[in-house]
């Protein structure tokens, strides 16, 4: 078909989306031009991250084509009808087995239609209220959530503005208490970890009143080894700081695991060891950092939960969706407009919460099991932090524009050349010149490893002078010549790399960060990651896949916090958007850089990311 070819020739189509398009025309030689042309565009569309097409948005997909090929794309859709299209070979409606569904007006792989199917099917089943004593509950919330303003003392935030407000993190835990499914999303310095262990103390106590002898099982997860870790520190501090029984706190884990890990990952099988078939021995799984769980992943991860099991995500949907296709956690908390729960549920809130009575009229079920946290605990009032994610969020040019202007002493905006990368190395090299001194001394493999996650370089790109693929490159010559790292081949003392692919018989996956350091007692040099809490050493040559990363991309480093990042934002249309500014911004801590021109920075904000699916359809009935 012409038009493919004229597609791939201008990078509009994969080799993949051309191959797919015409093993159907094998299996259904009289098959239409049109359903060749949505196949070929269905395929294409999955490996930008959406789960289908929808038929009445294509002329957005074709927009950005050459005129010609929009004028044939659009002669092809209105010289035929979509439902027509349906046969037994090729496009079915799910009922049986075919390589394509249609589905109202999205057209799908059948694989990711039955994914989306599959997830939207069970979340609805689990959202359902537990049985409990209210009495009990607000004891329990009046305890773990008194009034504690030594929270935000040296955060100098408004209390005065904020005490006459519901306590969102009482709301949240509460809902994850009332509900066998809570799906809780809030912004960075939310206190997201804080409030779901408080809410597992209850949940435990509560449990020890029906059952003295047993008890649960809890699991802690998240998507990536850098993750796991971070929610594991935030668990153990949080739980250190509960006003409960040592009794109590001794049963709240402190290790989470990546969800590879978790669902048994096995080497050389596509297929985990967990499944629907052979479920997960547990009573309560927590997910952080729900924002990266793709699509395929939430459904085995579904699959393998045990029907009585109580599921908690927690995430922030502001974030970049998954790097796979699919946005899961922003689907499920696209809550329409005038939409809240059920009177039950706004009932129970009221009696265990103070929270006052919803003027929206449209109750859905499911709404009882989503809540938001919206006050941050780590950025101060005077933070340009907080006032610069804030803007982005809001979608306002202006804002952004104001913040940056301003003067705020942990914001700084540096001039970027297109064509030189020089000062940005010189910047890297100043900000990681602690490290680079930390492994010269061979200090401990635990304080190299501190001092490195102090400061991250993050990239929307990888390829050109401002991917991470050309800085790190560079910024390795210029260490080298500066005598601040020792290259002999390609690993040298010092070298941080990132895994990027799982290899399941060493338990390193995607995504998981180590240190290249000599080992003190066999003075080899070994790499580092941390697992469970400690670091474990592995021999360079047994490493999966990996790549250098003094510069990571910004989608790499969701699950990652640093003291301090710089973000490099250049003009690249496609890739910039709200939600990689928003993410990159709320990665740092105490203070953060950007690097690149005013207008691409408020530019971006005008570009959210939206993911084609119909999972909030599903969910939501929209």
């Amino acid at each position: 078909m012409k038009l493919l070819d004229d597609l791939h020739t201008h990078g509009y189509l994969r080799p993949l989306d051309i191959h797919f398009a015409q093993w159907l025309t094998r299996q259904q030689p009289e098959m239409p031009e049109l359903l060749v042309l949505l196949a070929a565009l269905t395929s294409q569309q999955l490996g930008e991250g959406h789960i289908c097409i929808h038929l009445g948005k294509l002329e957005v997909i074709w927009s950005a084509w050459p005129g010609l090929l929009r004028e044939e794309a659009n002669a092809l859709l209105a010289g035929g009808s979509v439902d027509t299209l349906i046969d037994s070979l090729v496009l079915g409606d799910g009922s049986e087995l075919t390589p394509m569904v249609l589905d109202k007006d999205r057209m799908y792989l059948y694989r990711y239609w039955q994914y989306e199917c599959q997830v939207a099917c069970d979340l609805l089943a689990r959202a359902k209220p537990i049985e409990f004593d209210v009495a009990f509950l607000k004891e329990k919330l009046d305890v773990l959530f008194k009034q504690d303003v030594s929270l935000n003392v040296d955060q100098n935030i408004d209390q005065s503005s904020s005490n006459s407000q519901p306590d969102g993190q009482r709301v949240a835990a509460a809902t994850a208490v009332m509900q066998s499914l809570a799906i809780i999303s809030g912004g960075p310095g939310t206190g997201k970890t804080t409030t779901i262990t408080r809410m597992l103390a209850i949940y435990l106590q509560m449990q020890r009143n029906l059952n003295p002898e047993y008890v649960p099982v809890i699991c802690l997860a998240a998507p990536t080894g850098k993750a796991a870790a971070r929610l594991s520190e935030s668990i153990g501090q949080a739980r250190a700081a509960l006003d409960v029984g040592e009794d109590i706190k001794n049963l709240i884990p402190d290790q989470g695991t990546t969800l590879h890990r978790l669902l048994g990952a096995r080497p050389g099988q596509a297929a985990f060891k967990y499944n629907l078939d052979n479920p997960l021995h547990l009573d309560l799984l927590v997910v952080d950092e729900a924002s990266m769980i793709d699509l395929p992943m939430m459904a085995a991860l579904l699959a393998a939960l045990p029907e009585h099991a109580r599921l908690i995500l927690i995430g922030d949907k502001e974030q970049l969706a998954s790097v796979e296709a699919g946005s899961v956690l922003g689907d499920l908390c696209s809550l329409p407009e005038q939409v809240r729960g059920s009177n039950h549920m706004a009932e129970l809130l009221r009696i265990t919460c103070d929270l006052p009575e919803s003027a929206q009229t449209k109750k859905l079920l499911f709404a009882d099991s989503v809540a938001f946290l919206t006050r941050s605990y780590r950025f101060s009032m005077d933070s340009g932090i907080g006032a610069l994610a804030r803007a982005v969020n809001n979608g306002s040019a202006e804002e952004v524009r104001h913040v940056l202007q301003s003067g705020y002493p942990d914001l700084q905006q540096l001039p970027v050349s297109v064509t030189d990368n020089s000062q940005l190395l010189q910047h890297m090299l100043d900000k990681y010149r602690a490290y680079l001194a930390a492994v010269t001394a061979q200090e401990s493999p635990e304080a190299i490893v501190k001092r490195f996650s102090a400061f991250q370089v993050l990239c929307g790109l990888r390829k050109g002078i401002f991917g991470i693929e050309t800085l790190n490159a560079d910024f390795e010559k210029l260490a080298q010549s500066r005598g601040l790292i020792d290259m002999n081949g390609r690993w040298y003392p010092g070298r941080p790399v990132m895994i990027t692919r799982n290899d399941r018989s060493l338990q390193l996956y995607n995504g998981d960060i180590g240190i290249a350091l000599v080992d003190s007692e066999t003075q080899q040099l070994k790499v580092w990651f941390e697992q469970g809490g400690a670091l474990v050493p592995y021999i360079t040559s047994r490493l999966p896949q990996h790549e250098t990363v003094f510069a990571m991309t910004v989608h790499k480093s969701q699950g990652s916090e640093f003291d301090d990042v710089t973000l490099v934002l250049v003009e690249e249309a496609k890739v910039v958007s709200r939600e990689l500014v928003y993410t990159g911004i709320t990665r740092a801590k105490k203070h953060c850089t950007l690097y690149g021109s005013l207008k691409t920075i408020t530019s971006s904000i005008d570009k959210p990311t939206v993911r084609m699916s119909g999972l909030a359809a599903r969910i939501w009935g929209v």
